[in-house]
C-alpha cells in the first residue's frame, strides 16, 4: 500500500513539489502511475494558467513605466500649450488697444511676436500630437491665422484702424478654433469638471 502527500509550493514563479512517500512491499508500480498522474496534473494546471499570466503580469516593467511616464509628460506640456494658446486668444484685445492710441509701431511688433512666440510656438508644435483628422484641420487653421497675423501687420504699416477690431476678432475666432481641437483625453485628464 502506499501512502502519499503531493504539496505544491507556488513561490515567486517557481513551482516546487514535494512527494512524501511511505512504501510497503511490491507496489512500485502503481506509485509510478500516481507520481505520473500528479506530474500531468499539475502541468495541465501551469499551461492553462500561463496565457492569463501572461497577458497580466502583476506589475509594470521600466520600460513600460518608462513610456507611461514620457506619455504622461507629452500630454502635460501639450495640455499647456492648449491652455496658453486659450489665454492668448483672449488678449487679442491688445491689437485694438494699440490701434485705438495709433501705436502702428507696436502693433506691427505685436503681430510679428504673435507669429514668432505664438503661433511657431505653440500652435505649430501642438499640431503633431492631435489625430489625423486634427492634424489636417489644424495645419489648415495654422494657415490662416499667419495670414490674420500678415494682414494685422498690413492693416498697422497702412494705419488703418477702423479695421483692426475686425482683424483682431478674426484672429481670436481661429485660435479658438485650434483650442477646440484639443484631444478630449487632455481635457479628461487635466481639465477642470465642473466649469
Amino acid at each position: 500500500m502506499v501512502l502519499a502527500k503531493v504539496q505544491m509550493f507556488m513561490l515567486t514563479g517557481a513551482l516546487s513539489l514535494r512527494i512524501d512517500t511511505v512504501t510497503s512491499g511490491a507496489n512500485s508500480r502503481s506509485r509510478r502511475t500516481m507520481i505520473g498522474g500528479c506530474f500531468s496534473a499539475i502541468a495541465t494546471q501551469v499551461a492553462l494558467s500561463l496565457p492569463a499570466a501572461g497577458a497580466n503580469k502583476g506589475y509594470i516593467t521600466m520600460e513600460d513605466y518608462n513610456r507611461q511616464k514620457a506619455l504622461a509628460k507629452k500630454d502635460e506640456a501639450l495640455y499647456g500649450r492648449f491652455e496658453a494658446l486659450r489665454t492668448r486668444a483672449m488678449q487679442t484685445s491688445e491689437f485694438d488697444a494699440l490701434a485705438e492710441k495709433d501705436d502702428f509701431t507696436s502693433l506691427s511688433n505685436l503681430a510679428r511676436a504673435w507669429d514668432s512666440s505664438i503661433r511657431k510656438e505653440l500652435l505649430e508644435p501642438s499640431i503633431i500630437d492631435l489625430d489625423a483628422e486634427g492634424r489636417s484641420r489644424g495645419g489648415e487653421i495654422n494657415k490662416v491665422v499667419l495670414n490674420d497675423l500678415k494682414s494685422l501687420d498690413k492693416l498697422a504699416k497702412g494705419g488703418k484702424k477702423e479695421e483692426v477690431p475686425i482683424a483682431s476678432a478674426t484672429l481670436r475666432q481661429h485660435v479658438l478654433e485650434f483650442v477646440a481641437l484639443e484631444p478630449t483625453r487632455l481635457v479628461e485628464k487635466f481639465g477642470v469638471s465642473d466649469l
